[in-house]
C-alpha cells in the first residue's frame, strides 16, 4: 500500500505532468471510469491556470479575443508547468513565450502587449522607495553637479518595442477600438515605473532614451551633458539634459542621487 506522501506525489505528477500512474489508486465509480473522474481534477487545474493568465493579461485577452487568447493560454500552460507556490508568478514567461512561439511570434505586437502588462504589474508590486525631490536637488552645490549620479526608482523598467503595441494598449485601456498593429519606423523606448500608488509608462524620444539608459548605469551628470551635446548638438545641451532630469524628478522616476 502506498503511503500518504507517495499518493500525494503521484497525484501531483498526474496533474502537473500527465502521469497516469495515479489511476491505479483510483476506483471506477458506478457511473464513470477512473480516467474521466481524474480528468475532472486535471481540467480544473488547467482552467484555474487559464483564469490566472486571463487576470494577469486582461488587455491582451481583450486584444486577441476569447478563441485566440485561449489558444495562447493552452500552449503556454503545456510548455510551462507551474513551478511556484505563488500563482502571481505563473505567467511571468508569457511575453517571451509569445515572442518566440509560432504562430504568436508572427505578430510581434502580441508579445509586446504582454510585456507591457507584465512590466506594469511588476512595477505595481515593486519595492517602495521615496522619490528624489526637487528640494533635495536644490541642496547640492553647483560645483558638485558635474559629479552627480542618479538612481532610478527601483520599480523602473525599460522596454523597447518594434511595434505600436503601446498605442494598442492605451486604446484597449480606454475601451476604444485599437489601432491596427504595425511595425514602427524606429524602435520605441518606454519606461515603466510606479508613481505614488499607480503603475504607469511613458515613451521616450531617442535622445531622452539615450540619456536615461546612461544615467541608469551611474554615468555622471557632466558626461550625460556631453553625450547630449554629441547626440543633437552643443546648443542648449545642458538645458536639454536638465529638462529631462526635471521631468524624471517631477514624475517620480528617480529614487536618489549622490556625488561621486
Amino acid at each position: 500500500m502506498s503511503s500518504l506522501k507517495e499518493l500525494q506525489d503521484s497525484f501531483q505528477r498526474g496533474i502537473l505532468a500527465g502521469d497516469d500512474a495515479i489511476l491505479s489508486e483510483v476506483n471506477d465509480s458506478a457511473k464513470e471510469r477512473r480516467t474521466i473522474l481524474f480528468g475532472v481534477y486535471r481540467n480544473a487545474y488547467v482552467a484555474r491556470l487559464a483564469e490566472i493568465l486571463g487576470n494577469d493579461y486582461e488587455l491582451l485577452h481583450a486584444y486577441l479575443g476569447d478563441a485566440r487568447f485561449a489558444k495562447l493560454v493552452r500552449a503556454y500552460i503545456a510548455a510551462n508547468p507551474s513551478d511556484q507556490r505563488n500563482a502571481r508568478w505563473f505567467g511571468r514567461y508569457l511575453p517571451a513565450f509569445a515572442r518566440e512561439t509560432a504562430p504568436f511570434a508572427n505578430h510581434a505586437e502580441i508579445g509586446e502587449i504582454a510585456a507591457l502588462e507584465k512590466a506594469l504589474a511588476d512595477a505595481f508590486d515593486g519595492p517602495d522607495a521615496p522619490p528624489l525631490s526637487i528640494t533635495a536637488l536644490a541642496t547640492i552645490s553647483a560645483e558638485d553637479w558635474p559629479r552627480l549620479v542618479f538612481q532610478p526608482h527601483p520599480t523602473a523598467i525599460r522596454l523597447t518595442f518594434a511595434t505600436n503595441a503601446a498605442a494598442i494598449w492605451l486604446a484597449l485601456k480606454a475601451e476604444t477600438a485599437p489601432v491596427k498593429a504595425a511595425r514602427l519606423p524606429e524602435p520605441q523606448a518606454l519606461v515603466v515605473w510606479r508613481q505614488d500608488l499607480m503603475a504607469r509608462f511613458r515613451p521616450l524620444e531617442a535622445e531622452e532614451a539615450m540619456i536615461w539608459d546612461e544615467a541608469a548605469k551611474g554615468v555622471r551628470f557632466s558626461v550625460l551633458c556631453e553625450m547630449v551635446a554629441t547626440f543633437a548638438g552643443e546648443d542648449g545641451a545642458e538645458l536639454r539634459a536638465a529638462t529631462y532630469l526635471r521631468g524624471w524628478v517631477d514624475l517620480g522616476m528617480l529614487a536618489g542621487c549622490r556625488v561621486e
